[in-house]
């Protein structure tokens, strides 16, 4: 194994940089509120495009680029031991040039319930929204989520509309692989199943 490893390490790098861009909509307005709770949307890029990092024609990363399509969570944040439950009844999403689509119900059906955070005091309640979202990036730069929403609460149940404008944001990270430690560990741990998580946690505040 030794051996092998020394070898490697003689033709490859040890170290390689991947430089993620992460494109996904962050909301441009405080967070409306119905029945006592924040809430917050969430897109989710399920797509990837890649490439390689150059640097005097020598390779020295991947570029990775997460886009769309986007799956979106709905959050509310509320108190503890007040709210109980969220749904939605209406959804739809609109910008300019005409764009206008509205969410059949099957896509947002379902109860969330409030959970506690690790914030004290504070739960929170999440809904995954059924169809994927393909957006324009040059077209639908700027986009609104409307939606009418009931939330159940101790003292009874509240209904509303929410009016949540977003833009089209990205970020950029570096994450370093150090290449031979990853081979050993692949190969060290070459029958135990890696499965990934399907979604990000979700956030703690709106």
């Amino acid at each position: 194994m030794r051996p092998l490893l020394s070898c490697i390490a003689l033709l490859l790098p040890s170290c390689v940089h991947v430089f993620t861009t992460h494109y996904d909509y962050q909301a441009t307005a405080p967070a409306p509120t119905v029945g006592g709770a924040a809430f917050r949307a969430e897109f989710i890029p399920k797509g990837t495009e890649s490439g390689v990092a150059l640097s005097a024609m020598v390779v020295g990363g991947a570029l990775v680029a997460e886009v769309g399509p986007y799956q979106m969570r709905l959050h509310a944040f509320g108190q503890l031991e007040d709210q109980q439950w969220f749904e939605i009844k209406r959804l739809r999403l609109s910008g300019t040039n005409n764009f206008n689509a509205v969410m059949q119900a099957r896509g947002f059906a379902g109860r969330a319930e409030f959970k506690p955070t690790q914030t004290a005091g504070s739960n929170r309640a999440s809904l995954l929204l059924g169809p994927y979202v393909s957006l324009d990036a040059k077209k639908h730069h700027d986009i609104v989520l409307e939606a009418e929403v009931v939330v159940m609460r101790r003292s009874g149940l509240s209904r509303g509309s929410l009016r949540i404008p977003l833009s089209l944001t990205k970020t950029k990270r570096r994450d370093s692989t150090n290449v031979i430690a990853e081979i050993a560990h692949d190969i060290r741990d070459r029958d135990k199943p890696v499965i990934p998580d399907p979604l990000p946690p979700p956030p703690e505040k709106p």
